[in-house]
């Protein structure tokens, strides 16, 4: 299996968490720093925001509309009256960072300890990131079929992560080709691009599916609200989530409502990682653990009739009993008893042990 994760992200078992700040910073940089702080307080390994540069994302001459919808300047700011997911102009330039924003937004995840992912909307985004020497690069669901786009990205040679929803598997062939062909590495998060996605929408097995299907790591982007997808996702072997988060859903915004707020993204990432802990590593053994419920319980073979030497047990002889006395077989060596000649004379409610057979 091609193994992203491992070799580009983090080492170990537990996934690598992304919080998708997005634009749900409202164009406001205290904001963001804010949910870069939070974000570290939760306990993800990065944060993600979205680049646009509208002149090369735009159609020359197009003329955009004014941007609508009131942009919450705060987590407490919350208007009576919301608009819904859908509704919104796009682009909206009033939710984009400069070049200059965006660098020292990226200064303040690395003192904080956090990777800094970009998802970039065009090309001269892509150039940006590469000009900065990025770890990753993250290509969004809508641009998972362009082809001509997935094609400048992977020429650069940057690890890319590809979140893939409205997409079908015949397309995701053609473009994990794409990153193939010129050697860029790649892995794909496993995503529904409705927000915020229903438990029914999730389609988690596909999380198997596609595991086989590219011989990859395959994550999880989550649009959901609460928590059951991402961990049924850790649970399937999903090793890299991203996850939308919020100072607060009821905040005036594009993304808010189908977002996650911070001390619940703290216990999703929480709990994914005591799954990984209780998914354990496939052998099966006697635990440590299981010791004392074992002493208590366990019982002792023992003779139920009296024996003389030379004769041959039967398993119509034996019986497992408990006892407190210590010393002899447990049930689990039954195959190596019966069937076997007595060395000595045995009596009755005799506990057997290795000296008492041939």
């Amino acid at each position: 299996m091609k193994v992203f994760k491992e070799i580009y992200l983090k080492k170990g078992p537990e996934p690598y968490f992304i919080a998708e700040i997005g634009i749900n910073h409202n164009g406001n940089i205290n904001l963001a720093k804010k949910m870069i702080s939070l974000s570290k307080n939760a306990g993800v390994d990065a944060v993600k925001f979205q680049k646009r540069n509208f002149d090369d994302l735009l159609l020359d001459g197009i003329i955009l509309p004014e941007p609508t919808g009131y942009l919450s300047k705060d987590e407490y700011d919350i208007p009576k009256e919301k608009k819904w997911f859908g509704t919104w102009v796009y682009p909206d330039k009033r939710l984009e960072f400069s070049d200059e924003e965006i660098l020292e937004l990226w200064k303040y995840a690395d003192f904080n300890g956090l990777d800094f992912i970009v998802s970039p909307w065009e090309r001269k985004s892509v150039d940006f990131l590469v000009k900065h020497k990025s770890k990753v690069i993250k290509v969004p669901s809508i641009e998972a079929n362009n082809y001509l786009f997935c094609e400048y990205i992977a020429d650069k040679g940057i690890p890319t992560i590809v979140s893939c929803g409205m997409t079908t598997y015949e397309q995701l062939y053609k473009v994990v080709d794409i990153f193939d062909s010129v050697g860029c590495p790649m892995m794909l998060l496993h995503c529904t691009s409705s927000y915020p996605s229903s438990i029914e929408d999730k389609n988690l097995y596909c999380i198997s599916v596609m595991q086989k299907m590219f011989n990859m790591d395959i994550g999880f982007s989550g649009h959901g609200t609460g928590i059951e997808g991402t961990l049924a996702a850790v649970t399937l072997g999903a090793n890299v989530i991203e996850k939308h988060v919020t100072l607060n859903k009821n905040m005036a915004g594009p993304d808010h409502a189908a977002s996650m707020e911070f001390n619940q993204l703290k216990e999703m990432v929480e709990k994914s990682k005591n799954i990984i802990k209780a998914l354990g590593n496939g052998r099966k053994y006697f635990l440590k653990s299981e010791e004392i419920l074992h002493k208590v319980l366990t019982k002792k073979i023992i003779i139920n009739c009296n024996l003389k030497v030379g004769e041959i047990i039967t398993k119509d002889m034996l019986r497992t009993v408990v006892t407190k006395k210590e010393g002899g077989l447990l049930p689990n060596q039954y195959y190596n008893v019966v069937g076997k000649k007595t060395a000595k004379d045995l009596e009755k409610n005799h506990i057997i042990t290795l000296e008492d057979f041939l």
